[in-house]
Order: C-alpha cells, then sequence, then structure tokens
C-alpha cells in the first residue's frame, strides 16, 4: 500500500515539479487549422474547411495560464465553370474569437496541456469570381455572430528553448448559431440550433 501511495505521488509531482522548472512565461503558436464540421451543411460540398490558428497563452504560475485563441477556416460550398477560364463560386467562412485558461505540464522534454476556451463565432457565405489575368474577386452575401466554445488540448515538442514544435492540438468546438443563420451562412442544413465540429492545429510556437 506504502509502495502505490508513493507510486501515485511520484506521477503526480514529479511532472509538476518539472513543469515548474521549465516553464515558459509565455508562448505563441501559429499553423495550420482543419475543421470537420459535424453538421450537415448547404450546397452538397464537403463540410471540411482549412484554414489558421494563431493563439498566445500567458502563464501565471508554471501550470495555469490564459489563452487567446483566433482561428479562420474556409470552404468552397460550390464551384461552376461559366466560361473557358472562367468559374464562379460559393465560399464559407469561419472565425473563432476565444479566451480561457489553460493548464500545462511538462512530461520530461515534452509539453501537455488543455484548455477550455470560450467566445464568439463569426460565419459569411459569399460569393466569388476567378478571371483570366485579374483573378479571383469575392464579395460578403451574409452574416451572422453566435457564442462558440472550444475544449481540447495538444502536445508541443521542443526543439530549443525558445522554439517548439506543436505536434498536435485537438478541440470539440461548439458554436451556437441559430438554424437560420446557419443556414444563410453555408455552415449547416440542420434545424438544430447549435453545431458540433472538432478542430486539428499543428505548427511552431515561440516560448518566451
Amino acid at each position: 500500500m506504502h509502495k502505490l501511495v508513493a507510486l501515485v505521488c511520484l506521477c503526480v509531482f514529479v511532472p509538476l515539479g518539472l513543469a515548474a522548472q521549465e516553464q515558459p512565461k509565455a508562448t505563441v503558436f501559429g499553423g495550420y487549422s482543419y475543421l470537420r464540421n459535424g453538421s450537415s451543411n448547404n450546397f452538397g460540398g464537403s463540410n471540411s474547411l482549412n484554414g489558421w490558428e494563431g493563439q498566445a497563452t500567458y502563464n501565471f504560475t508554471p501550470y495555469l495560464g490564459i489563452t487567446a485563441d483566433i482561428n479562420g477556416s474556409y470552404r468552397t460550398a460550390a464551384s461552376f465553370a461559366l466560361l473557358p477560364g472562367v468559374s464562379a463560386s460559393a465560399n464559407q467562412r469561419l472565425y473563432n474569437f476565444l479566451f480561457g485558461p489553460t493548464v500545462t505540464a511538462n512530461m520530461g522534454p515534452i509539453s501537455v496541456f488543455g484548455h477550455a476556451l470560450f467566445g464568439e463565432a463569426h460565419s459569411s457565405l459569399g460569393a466569388g469570381v476567378n478571371l483570366p489575368i485579374i483573378g479571383g474577386l469575392w464579395q460578403g452575401l451574409t452574416s451572422a455572430n453566435a457564442f462558440a466554445m472550444a475544449f481540447g488540448g495538444g502536445v508541443d515538442i521542443p526543439v530549443s528553448r525558445h522554439f517548439a514544435i506543436r505536434a498536435a492540438q485537438v478541440d470539440f468546438v461548439r458554436t451556437q448559431f441559430s438554424s437560420l443563420d446557419a443556414l444563410s451562412t453555408g455552415l449547416s442544413s440542420s434545424t438544430n440550433g447549435g453545431q458540433n465540429s472538432f478542430r486539428y492545429s499543428g505548427g511552431v510556437v515561440f516560448r518566451f
């Protein structure tokens, strides 16, 4: 029994001790983001959105910090050719602006973190035309804002004292667009007043 207690204490307090020694005061992350929209969507298009994510975390203690997260995701909802070299498309854009606590611990050289983020989502639908020489032109048609939240975490692998690779960050993302707003902005054709998605992110982390 005493050996079991000692082992549990070792597993709990050693990582926390490592975090206290090595955890940076602040981190800034930037990289690729893939969003899988769990709700069915309009126009028969894909429910996969590709984009980017930027994140900044300030650590008040070796274990607890506060994170600001901005994410942009994009997809072509529908496209068709008008003339040779000329095409038109309907494009959806989704932005999340989130903020919340982050818990981090260092498991040896690897940093493991979890967070709960809350804020606002902005979804918009627009029309685009690709023209020869001129390139792409885009005009927004409809947009809407709604409450959003994300729960998840990830793993950072350090390369040097001030630089790391975020191998994976996985989040469950919940947005609360009404069925009408979700439909009009191309986010979903579901009649539910909420949308569930899963997001993967990876990229580089600067540690300060």
